[in-house]
């Protein structure tokens, strides 16, 4: 039996490597964007900022400043590699407050962006002075300022370039609407607090007592009402099970939740899964994962008691951040599940053509007696994504982060990647 808190920081490392590349742009010019080797561009043509001011005669923007800082997380602290970093004359569109498919941004010619690099540096070049709009965006994290664009190098406050940690729309600010399935022992929003996000800033669906069907943040509310489930953008779903030893939670099993979480999905929705609550992914969407023990039977492949794993971590991106922020190696505390291997399967892309999808690999462990195996993985289908990891993503409820809190960021600005071809950096 495992109690809720007892596997402390052990499940968030690996959870935060899971999820893919962040919010990136496109040109809406015929001509490709200008590519400087560090990621800063623009697309071809003249006036993003207004104006001619910076435009050169063969209609090429011309740099007359440059603006340098760090994008950050949320808490303050982490470097948030990856993110989009732009100017613009006007704020850009609102972001959707419930499930959408998410494209990458597309930017007017001329417009000046760059993205972060893996310790959250970055310099964007700018081509006209005078009042602007700085955005910072990594998926639906996104933070809007006014900003006074002058000539020559010129350095931005962190309060700028900070994600935010809660939605506040006039002041500039988005998050994405997040939905916690509450589980029996894998508490997740204590982690999301220690990264930064602020109270109510997510919403929990768990059981009072007594359990009232009618309470509007009941389990099944969320799974079983497909307009309410579609007001988010995240739905998590933490390691759970009915009476906290058997491995038989049964919602998973119902062909209502299972046939909206897939239509969650497909809109581009990005459902979240840990170790104990596997059944979501097996039974929803059955041949992406193969997990050791598996069975026919609901919950064959929960393991009796749990293992560590020293992590390798498959994704380079992902590599290049975390020795940016010193960590060169680390352990997958508390795994209670193993997955055995991956399949491609015959799909369809976001635009409804025939693909064929090949889960990714974030992060592996080299389980005590299988090897090295998959930890941390992820697909896409549709226009949204699902992620899964073997191990939990909580907390111990100390005041500092562990590896895995911060790995648990990184998924959750995985997550929200754009779909569709991004410039390239």
């Amino acid at each position: 039996m495992r109690a809720r808190g007892w596997l402390g920081a052990v499940a968030v490392v690996s959870s935060l490597a899971a999820m893919g590349g962040g919010c990136a742009a496109t040109s809406n010019t015929s001509g490709s964007g200008a590519d400087s080797g560090t990621g800063a561009g623009s697309g071809t043509g003249g006036g993003g900022i207004g104006g001619l001011s910076g435009i050169g005669g063969s209609g090429t923007p011309v740099t007359i400043g440059t603006l340098e800082g760090t994008v950050l997380a949320p808490e303050g602290t982490i470097p948030i590699s990856g993110a989009l970093v732009y100017l613009v004359g006007a704020p850009p569109a609102a972001i959707p407050d419930g499930v959408y498919c998410d494209r990458c941004v597309e930017l007017d010619s001329g417009t000046p962006y760059t993205t972060s690099n893996a310790d959250g540096s970055f310099s964007l070049p700018a081509y006209a002075t005078g009042q602007q709009y700085l955005v910072v965006q990594k998926g639906q994290f996104r933070r809007v300022r006014p900003f006074d664009v002058q000539e020559g190098s010129q350095p931005v406050s962190s309060d700028l370039t900070t994600l935010p940690g809660a939605m506040d729309k006039a002041g500039g600010d988005d998050i994405p609407k997040m939905a916690i399935l509450v589980g029996a022992w894998d508490d997740i929003g204590e982690s999301l607090q220690k990264l930064g996000m602020q109270p109510g800033s997510f919403d929990e669906f768990q059981w009072g007592f007594p359990p009232n069907p009618n309470d509007p943040l009941a389990p099944d509310k969320l799974l079983q009402d497909p307009s309410v489930m579609n007001q988010y953008h995240i739905v998590f779903t933490p390691c759970d099970s009915s009476d906290g030893i058997e491995c038989n939670y049964a919602p998973s099993q119902e062909a209502p939740v299972q046939q909206n979480l897939q239509q969650f999905v497909d809109q581009g929705g990005k459902v979240y899964v840990t170790d104990y609550s596997y059944d979501y992914i097996r039974q929803t969407w059955p041949q992406y994962v193969d997990w050791v023990g598996q069975t026919s039977s609901f919950g064959s492949a929960c393991l009796p008691s749990s293992y560590d794993a020293p992590a390798t971590v498959d994704d380079p991106d992902m590599q290049a951040w975390l020795a940016a922020q010193g960590v060169s190696s680390f352990t997958l505390e508390a795994n209670w599940t193993m997955i055995d291997k991956v399949n491609t399967v015959s799909a369809t892309d976001v635009d409804g053509n025939p693909a064929m999808i090949t889960p990714k690999v974030w992060v592996s462990g080299q389980t005590p007696s299988d090897g090295l195996r998959p930890s941390t993985i992820s697909f896409e289908k549709g226009c949204g994504r699902v992620l899964f990891s073997t191990y939990h993503t909580e907390g111990t409820g100390g005041p500092g982060l562990l590896e895995q809190e911060k790995a648990l960021l990184y998924v959750l600005l995985e997550v929200g990647v754009c779909v569709g071809t991004p410039i390239p950096r």
